[in-house]
Protein backbone atom coordinates (compact mmCIF):
# COMPACT_ATOMS: atom_id res chain seq x y z
CA UNK A 1 0.00 0.00 0.00
CA UNK A 2 2.81 2.27 1.14
CA UNK A 3 4.37 1.64 -2.50
CA UNK A 4 1.46 2.36 -4.36
CA UNK A 5 0.82 5.68 -2.84
CA UNK A 6 4.03 6.71 -3.04
CA UNK A 7 4.01 6.17 -7.21
CA UNK A 8 0.58 7.66 -7.27
CA UNK A 9 2.25 10.92 -6.08
CA UNK A 10 4.61 10.63 -8.28
CA UNK A 11 2.45 10.17 -11.24
CA UNK A 12 0.15 12.52 -10.59
CA UNK A 13 -1.20 13.29 -14.57
CA UNK A 14 0.21 9.80 -15.63
CA UNK A 15 -2.19 10.37 -19.16
CA UNK A 16 -1.00 13.49 -19.62
CA UNK A 17 2.60 12.59 -19.15
CA UNK A 18 2.09 9.30 -21.23
CA UNK A 19 0.93 11.86 -23.99
CA UNK A 20 3.79 14.42 -23.97
CA UNK A 21 6.40 11.59 -24.31
CA UNK A 22 4.51 10.11 -26.98
CA UNK A 23 4.22 13.52 -28.96
CA UNK A 24 7.91 14.37 -28.50
CA UNK A 25 8.93 11.07 -29.98
CA UNK A 26 6.60 10.82 -32.55
CA UNK A 27 7.42 14.70 -33.29
CA UNK A 28 4.12 16.28 -32.80
CA UNK A 29 5.44 18.93 -30.66
CA UNK A 30 7.86 20.06 -33.02
CA UNK A 31 7.49 22.26 -35.86
CA UNK A 32 6.16 20.58 -38.83
CA UNK A 33 8.71 18.67 -41.18
CA UNK A 34 8.89 17.40 -45.15
CA UNK A 35 7.64 13.69 -44.93
CA UNK A 36 11.23 12.29 -45.46
CA UNK A 37 11.75 13.92 -41.99
CA UNK A 38 8.77 12.90 -39.88
CA UNK A 39 9.97 9.06 -41.76
CA UNK A 40 13.31 9.47 -40.19
CA UNK A 41 11.99 10.73 -36.65
CA UNK A 42 9.72 8.04 -36.00
CA UNK A 43 12.55 5.58 -37.02
CA UNK A 44 14.89 6.99 -34.63
CA UNK A 45 11.46 6.91 -31.75
CA UNK A 46 11.43 2.58 -32.78
CA UNK A 47 15.38 2.15 -32.09
CA UNK A 48 14.98 4.21 -28.63
CA UNK A 49 11.82 1.93 -28.05
CA UNK A 50 13.63 -1.32 -29.09
CA UNK A 51 17.02 -0.82 -26.54
CA UNK A 52 14.40 0.32 -23.83
CA UNK A 53 12.94 -3.24 -24.19
CA UNK A 54 15.92 -4.75 -25.11
CA UNK A 55 17.57 -3.34 -21.56
CA UNK A 56 14.47 -4.31 -19.42
CA UNK A 57 14.75 -7.76 -20.77
CA UNK A 58 18.69 -8.21 -20.19
CA UNK A 59 17.54 -7.15 -16.58
CA UNK A 60 14.83 -9.36 -15.86
CA UNK A 61 16.91 -12.52 -16.78
CA UNK A 62 19.07 -12.80 -13.91
CA UNK A 63 16.54 -12.15 -11.43
CA UNK A 64 14.06 -15.27 -12.81
CA UNK A 65 17.01 -17.35 -13.09
CA UNK A 66 17.97 -17.94 -9.43
CA UNK A 67 14.18 -17.98 -8.33
CA UNK A 68 13.73 -21.35 -10.61
CA UNK A 69 16.75 -22.76 -9.36
CA UNK A 70 16.28 -22.35 -5.81
CA UNK A 71 13.06 -24.00 -6.16
CA UNK A 72 14.45 -27.22 -7.88
CA UNK A 73 17.42 -27.73 -4.82
CA UNK A 74 17.24 -28.79 -1.27
CA UNK A 75 20.41 -26.61 0.35
CA UNK A 76 22.33 -28.58 2.88
CA UNK A 77 24.01 -26.97 5.81
CA UNK A 78 27.16 -24.94 4.18
CA UNK A 79 24.96 -23.03 1.16
CA UNK A 80 21.51 -22.50 3.07
CA UNK A 81 22.37 -19.10 4.39
CA UNK A 82 21.78 -20.02 7.63
CA UNK A 83 25.00 -20.39 9.44
CA UNK A 84 28.49 -18.97 8.78
CA UNK A 85 30.62 -21.75 9.42
CA UNK A 86 32.95 -23.10 6.06
CA UNK A 87 33.58 -26.56 7.02
CA UNK A 88 31.06 -29.04 7.94
CA UNK A 89 31.58 -33.13 8.92
CA UNK A 90 29.95 -34.95 5.94
CA UNK A 91 29.48 -39.00 6.54
CA UNK A 92 26.99 -41.06 4.28
CA UNK A 93 26.20 -44.89 4.46
CA UNK A 94 24.27 -46.74 2.04
CA UNK A 95 22.45 -49.78 3.03
CA UNK A 96 21.85 -52.95 1.19
CA UNK A 97 18.95 -54.87 2.95
CA UNK A 98 19.37 -57.86 0.82
CA UNK A 99 23.18 -57.81 0.91
CA UNK A 100 24.00 -57.10 -2.53
CA UNK A 101 25.81 -54.48 -3.65
CA UNK A 102 25.79 -53.77 -7.55
CA UNK A 103 29.05 -53.25 -9.52
CA UNK A 104 29.12 -49.97 -10.23
CA UNK A 105 27.91 -48.19 -7.32
CA UNK A 106 31.48 -48.72 -5.90
CA UNK A 107 32.95 -46.19 -8.52
CA UNK A 108 30.79 -44.07 -8.61
CA UNK A 109 32.14 -41.87 -5.45
CA UNK A 110 30.54 -38.44 -3.99
CA UNK A 111 34.25 -37.24 -4.48
CA UNK A 112 37.36 -38.22 -6.65
CA UNK A 113 39.39 -39.09 -3.31
CA UNK A 114 36.19 -40.32 -1.05
CA UNK A 115 36.45 -43.97 0.19
CA UNK A 116 34.62 -46.37 1.36
CA UNK A 117 34.47 -48.82 4.33
CA UNK A 118 32.78 -52.31 4.10
CA UNK A 119 30.50 -53.65 6.69
CA UNK A 120 27.67 -56.45 7.59
CA UNK A 121 25.13 -56.26 10.21
CA UNK A 122 22.57 -59.16 11.04
CA UNK A 123 18.81 -58.00 10.57
CA UNK A 124 16.07 -59.59 12.41
CA UNK A 125 15.56 -61.91 9.39
CA UNK A 126 18.61 -63.65 10.07
CA UNK A 127 19.72 -62.23 6.34
CA UNK A 128 23.04 -59.94 6.94
CA UNK A 129 22.95 -56.47 5.17
CA UNK A 130 25.55 -54.67 3.65
CA UNK A 131 26.88 -51.12 4.36
CA UNK A 132 29.56 -48.98 2.82
CA UNK A 133 30.33 -45.69 5.05
CA UNK A 134 32.14 -42.73 4.40
CA UNK A 135 33.47 -40.01 6.50
CA UNK A 136 35.00 -36.38 5.63
CA UNK A 137 35.46 -32.37 5.83
CA UNK A 138 34.23 -31.01 3.55
CA UNK A 139 33.83 -26.64 2.15
CA UNK A 140 30.89 -25.41 0.39
CA UNK A 141 32.16 -26.01 -3.32
CA UNK A 142 32.39 -30.02 -2.23
CA UNK A 143 28.86 -29.84 -0.61
CA UNK A 144 27.43 -29.00 -3.95
CA UNK A 145 29.10 -31.13 -5.58
CA UNK A 146 27.97 -33.65 -3.09
CA UNK A 147 24.32 -32.98 -2.93
CA UNK A 148 24.20 -33.09 -7.14
CA UNK A 149 25.50 -36.73 -6.11
CA UNK A 150 23.11 -37.90 -3.78
CA UNK A 151 20.05 -36.43 -6.10
CA UNK A 152 21.25 -39.19 -8.58
CA UNK A 153 22.21 -42.10 -6.52
CA UNK A 154 19.53 -42.17 -4.18
CA UNK A 155 17.01 -42.72 -7.59
CA UNK A 156 19.77 -45.95 -8.60
CA UNK A 157 19.68 -47.14 -4.90
CA UNK A 158 15.98 -46.66 -4.93
CA UNK A 159 15.63 -49.17 -7.87
CA UNK A 160 18.16 -51.84 -6.21
CA UNK A 161 16.30 -51.98 -3.14
CA UNK A 162 19.29 -49.74 -1.21
CA UNK A 163 18.70 -46.76 0.82
CA UNK A 164 21.13 -43.87 1.21
CA UNK A 165 21.92 -42.13 4.87
CA UNK A 166 23.62 -38.51 4.82
CA UNK A 167 24.65 -37.13 8.16
CA UNK A 168 26.26 -33.25 7.80
CA UNK A 169 27.30 -31.57 11.62
CA UNK A 170 28.87 -28.04 11.40
CA UNK A 171 30.29 -26.36 14.92
CA UNK A 172 27.21 -23.83 15.12
CA UNK A 173 23.57 -23.61 16.59
CA UNK A 174 20.99 -22.44 14.03
CA UNK A 175 17.48 -21.59 13.62
CA UNK A 176 15.98 -24.87 12.42
CA UNK A 177 12.71 -23.46 11.88
CA UNK A 178 13.97 -20.76 9.47
CA UNK A 179 16.24 -23.32 7.30
CA UNK A 180 12.65 -25.57 7.23
CA UNK A 181 10.88 -22.85 5.97
CA UNK A 182 13.61 -22.22 3.69
CA UNK A 183 13.11 -25.61 1.58
CA UNK A 184 9.50 -25.85 2.03
CA UNK A 185 9.68 -28.96 4.63
CA UNK A 186 6.36 -29.46 6.62
CA UNK A 187 7.19 -30.23 10.45
CA UNK A 188 5.97 -33.48 11.64
CA UNK A 189 7.83 -34.42 14.92
CA UNK A 190 9.54 -32.18 17.47
CA UNK A 191 11.20 -32.52 20.61
CA UNK A 192 12.51 -29.90 23.20
CA UNK A 193 15.07 -30.99 25.61
CA UNK A 194 17.29 -28.69 27.51
CA UNK A 195 19.08 -26.54 25.05
CA UNK A 196 18.29 -28.79 21.99
CA UNK A 197 15.68 -29.05 19.54
CA UNK A 198 14.83 -31.81 17.55
CA UNK A 199 12.55 -31.86 14.32
CA UNK A 200 12.00 -34.41 12.14
CA UNK A 201 10.20 -33.07 8.44
CA UNK A 202 9.01 -33.81 5.11
CA UNK A 203 10.48 -32.30 2.09
CA UNK A 204 8.48 -33.22 -1.23
CA UNK A 205 12.11 -33.25 -3.64
CA UNK A 206 13.95 -35.56 -1.46
CA UNK A 207 13.56 -38.99 -2.54
CA UNK A 208 14.59 -41.01 0.20
CA UNK A 209 12.33 -41.48 3.38
CA UNK A 210 11.27 -43.95 5.97
CA UNK A 211 8.59 -44.17 8.26
CA UNK A 212 9.01 -42.54 12.11
CA UNK A 213 5.84 -44.08 14.19
CA UNK A 214 2.89 -42.85 12.10
CA UNK A 215 4.55 -40.08 10.17
CA UNK A 216 6.78 -40.34 7.11
CA UNK A 217 9.53 -38.28 7.26
CA UNK A 218 12.72 -37.48 5.07
CA UNK A 219 14.62 -34.83 6.94
CA UNK A 220 15.90 -34.57 10.67
CA UNK A 221 18.06 -31.58 12.25
CA UNK A 222 19.42 -31.12 15.70
CA UNK A 223 20.97 -27.78 16.95
CA UNK A 224 22.01 -27.31 20.40
CA UNK A 225 22.98 -24.46 21.74
CA UNK A 226 22.73 -20.80 22.44
CA UNK A 227 22.56 -18.12 19.83
CA UNK A 228 25.13 -19.47 17.72
CA UNK A 229 27.33 -20.83 19.89
CA UNK A 230 26.67 -24.49 19.66
CA UNK A 231 26.42 -27.73 16.75
CA UNK A 232 23.85 -28.40 14.76
CA UNK A 233 22.98 -32.06 12.34
CA UNK A 234 21.14 -32.30 9.78
CA UNK A 235 20.13 -36.08 8.34
CA UNK A 236 18.41 -37.10 5.55
CA UNK A 237 16.16 -39.00 5.58
CA UNK A 238 16.91 -39.82 9.79
CA UNK A 239 19.76 -39.48 12.27
CA UNK A 240 21.38 -43.07 12.66
CA UNK A 241 24.52 -41.76 14.71
CA UNK A 242 24.46 -40.11 17.71
CA UNK A 243 24.13 -36.40 18.26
Amino acid sequence: MLAFSLFGKAMTKPIEIEKEVFNMLVGVTAPKLSPFGMLIKLMLACIVLMGLVSYVYRVEIPSIAPAIFSKTTVPLLLNSGQVQTKDAEVSIILWFENGDIPQDILSKKPMPNWSWTYNELQTGSGKAAVTLSGHRIINQNEESSLYNWYSTMSKELAKTGGRIYLDERVDQAMDISAYLSKIKADPAQWTLIGNMLSVAAYQKDLVTSVVAGQDEINIQLLSRGKNTEGRTVLAIPALLKEF
